[in-house]
């Protein structure tokens, strides 16, 4: 019997971020291994370019007055696609229902239950962890509502679906500990587009560091800061030559406010070409401290084929980097040392690096861990 398979997503998958390029590599692998799939998710143009053809595509428009968005998020309703759901299951059956981030599943989840499909639920975090570190981003308005019916969205999906996936380790023995019962894996992340070969010519030993990402968001922001004030003076003790570029969205005027006291670092705002500027540095910094779920910026250095430093947070999706010496972490001054001291001296050739990036991180390893937790499940 061929099974078919529906998935909500939260994500403008034209995007281009952490959230919506996980999504887009997540709707690969499934197409992948069901033969009938549909897609519901937020409507954009060029859907086609991002939503492999195999799927039927049900755009959700949201046509709300800001007024009604505002009174819908004391209602829980925290998005258009609950109530674009509802009405779409009463007129298609599925097998089995792919929820693409719990944040979705408010005032929905409870209406797929009644269905006979098998629900499973993509978690991109901890959203109480998430929530919590990024608290200031959301109006004060709407704060509360906004993030009790998200942690609630995420408990419900927890006890709910037959089957919880998560991008990191972390998360999913966070998950079991609530709910110890529950079906959690860790299915990881991986690239939504094939990782070609690549060779990389030589370069010169210039002790050169660079960090990527968003340079306005509190959760970067204050991480990097931290790093520029903690850090970095350790990197030019040992090596009075090093130099650090910061290149992302939009920099904060403190963060421009701090480099400026620093000769030896260079802010890249908005760079049009990020691969090219990665790609000059000879190690990658990962400095966020906060949060749960992947990092999707440390991809940034590895598909470079840069050894990467990171924060113990920053981790999580990444352990196996580290016996390869790709990956390095750190939580204070003396780990810190230690670890610049290993990466500086065991980090492998990029060739290495890259390598054992793309066989970790391609959409056929993906597939290959989801077709296994689906069997495990009996769902295949």
């Amino acid at each position: 019997m061929i099974k078919r398979l529906l998935i909500i997503t939260r994500h403008r998958l034209n995007e281009n971020n952490g959230g919506a390029n996980g999504s887009k590599g997540f709707i690969r692998c499934f197409s992948s291994l069901f033969e009938d799939c549909s897609v519901i998710y937020p409507e954009f143009e060029d859907a086609d370019r991002f939503i492999p053809s195999k799927y039927k595509h049900f755009p959700c428009l949201d046509t709300r007055s800001r007024i009604r968005k505002g009174l819908d998020c004391y209602r829980g309703e925290l998005s258009p696609m609950a109530s674009f759901t509802k009405a779409h299951l009463s007129k298609h059956h599925y097998d089995v229902i792919v929820i693409d981030h719990s944040f979705i599943a408010a005032r929905l989840i409870k209406a797929v239950k009644t269905t006979s499909a098998t629900i499973i639920t993509i978690h991109h975090n901890v959203e109480r962890d998430y929530l919590h570190d990024n608290r200031k981003e959301y109006s004060p308005l709407f704060r509360w509502p906004y993030i009790h019916f998200a942690m609630k969205a995420e408990r419900d999906c927890l006890q709910l679906s037959d089957l919880n996936l998560t991008v990191t380790e972390h998360d999913a023995e966070e998950f079991k500990s609530w709910y110890p019962e529950k079906r959690v894996y860790n299915w990881g992340n991986f690239e939504y587009m094939p990782i070609p070969d690549k060779i990389f010519a030589a370069k010169d030993k210039k002790k050169t560091f660079i960090i990527t990402g968003s340079l306005c968001f509190i959760q970067s922001l204050q991480p990097i800061l931290e790093f520029i004030r903690r850090y970095w003076p350790i990197v030019k003790e040992k090596h009075p030559d090093a130099t650090l570029t910061i290149a992302g969205r939009n920099p904060a005027k403190e963060l421009f406010k701090e480099c400026a006291k620093d000769t030896t670092i260079t802010i890249v705002p908005n760079p049009k070409d990020m691969a090219a500027l990665v790609s000059q540095a000879e190690y990658y910094i990962c400095p966020i401290n906060a949060g749960s779920g992947r990092k999707l910026r440390v991809i940034d250095g590895l598909k470079q084929g840069l050894p990467v430093m990171c924060h113990e947070v920053s981790m999580s999706g990444y352990e196996s980097m580290i016996p390869a010496n790709c990956l390095f972490t750190y939580h204070d001054e003396n780990t810190f040392n230690i670890a610049l001291n290993r990466m500086l001296s065991t980090a492998p050739s990029p060739d290495t690096v890259y390598q054992t990036y793309q066989a970790n991180f391609s959409t056929e390893a993906g597939v290959n861990r989801l077709r296994s937790i689906l069997e495990q499940e009996k769902i295949l």
